[in-house]
């Protein structure tokens, strides 16, 4: 039966994530056809995906192309009128997903709309809420890694969308030739979503909408961050650089910097430059965009910047303590994101941490998915206690001061069965 979505995954070496992607693709089937686009797995992701789905189409790729180039194969052979793009490390249910569908029926100038994506296990955390780009080309999702418990709740345009999530018009696709495969990977979907608005489409966020993403689950960072460099200087050129796509002058004086405080720094920086002559050498058409679209674009943002991504690595246990460390800290202070996660035992229970704060004074509160969140007030170097009941189902809490630039240290944590 022909459906009226098609949702496409892209796969490279995923086997440990098809699990978890099977629970979500089943869920969302009744809506969608599906198709496994997989770049040349050299693992068993294929045969995991053939055991579990054993519905979905899969295009094996002769090469591990990049997302963009996988996608498009994929795309090729869509017939459906909406397009969802599916991440392997990313969910969505299917009330939400009917949600979408409906909200880009109603807005027939919007290329695709997207919901609010959370971080995976931590549903008070956003992780995107619509995305932009900077003057150096570098995209970035509103409101990374911002706790949010009480989020917007009106859909609003965005300037782009993800393409971790996100639910497309087919047509839109096909009309801009779909994803640029010139990059391999990062910021694809702003470089698509722009290209789009140059057509004159519109891109929408529907908060109504809840998906859920994994963090750190496709790349290191140091490949990543070599990726996201080639990315930002060829988006740069193709927006940004003229009719001859040509690097700003503030662009290549910033990379100039960089580079020196590399080298002052004993950093690798030669990749850089090879990175950069790649982008250079090639040959790119300019993409003209209205300037009053430009400037929103580029517009500064303070309150929705990307908070720099938490440690990736699996929870680990407090010291002496049954209460597992979750997404925000280092060590046992709460670092850039301005809050810390913690995960306690399936088990109605109390939680007491000693916290003190190690620069300002300012509240800080204990939150949970049910709201009501304990709260005490601490002066700069002082230890009090901060106590929370926590009921039967509640796993995850959010030690929260009220200004971010507050550090919290735990000097003991506590969790006892009631």
């Amino acid at each position: 039966m022909k459906k009226n979505i098609t949702a496409i995954v892209v796969t490279w070496n995923s086997l440990r994530l098809i699990k978890s992607l099977a629970r979500t693709i089943r869920g969302i089937e009744p809506l969608c056809n599906i198709v496994i686009s997989d770049n040349a797995s050299s693992d068993s992701t294929v045969d995991a995906v053939r055991e579990m789905l054993p519905r979905a189409k899969i295009v094996r790729n002769g090469m591990n192309g990049g997302f963009g180039y996988a996608n498009n194969r994929a795309l090729s052979i869509c017939d459906s009128e909406y397009v969802l793009l599916l991440n392997s490390d990313a969910s969505i249910t299917r009330s939400s997903l009917e949600k979408l569908l409906s909200t880009l029926e109603n807005d027939t100038g919007a290329a695709g709309v997207q919901p609010l994506v959370r971080l995976w296990g931590w549903p008070l955390i956003t992780l995107s809420a619509g995305a932009a780009m900077t003057e150096y080309g570098r995209g970035y999702d509103f409101d990374f890694m911002h706790f949010q418990p009480c989020p917007e709740r009106e859909t609003t345009e965005v300037p782009c969308i993800t393409a971790a999530l996100s639910l497309f018009r087919k047509d839109a696709l096909q009309n801009v030739g779909g994803f640029d495969e010139n990059i391999f990977m990062y910021y694809e979907d702003v470089d698509l979503c722009l290209r789009l608005r140059g057509m004159g489409y519109s891109f929408l966020l529907d908060p109504e909408s809840v998906g859920k993403h994994m963090m750190g689950a496709s790349s290191s960072r140091r490949r990543a961050e070599q990726w996201e460099l080639h990315s930002s200087a060829y988006i740069t050129r193709k927006f940004l650089g003229g009719r001859n796509c040509i690097l700003p002058d503030y662009w290549r004086r910033t990379e100039f910097r960089t580079r020196i405080s590399c080298m002052l720094n004993g950093r690798s920086w030669l990749w850089r430059l090879s990175a950069l002559l790649r982008v250079g050498k090639m040959r790119i058409e300019h993409v003209s965009l209205p300037p009053e679209f430009l400037m929103r674009l580029l517009a500064p943002r303070p309150l929705r910047m990307p908070y720099p991504r938490s440690n990736d690595r699996p929870l680990e246990s407090f010291p002496e303590s049954n209460v597992m460390a979750g997404p925000g800290w280092q060590g046992m202070k709460t670092g850039s994101c301005g809050f810390g996660c913690l995960c306690v035992p399936d088990k109605e229970g109390i939680l007491t941490l000693l916290i003190r704060s190690c620069n300002i004074p300012g509240s800080v509160a204990l939150w949970s998915k049910s709201g009501s969140p304990s709260r005490v007030f601490l002066n700069a170097g002082r230890k009090r206690e901060i106590t929370a009941v926590v009921a039967a189902g509640v796993k995850e809490l959010y030690l929260v001061p009220d200004r971010s630039e507050q550090i919290i240290e735990l000097k003991n944590v506590t969790y006892t069965y009631r």
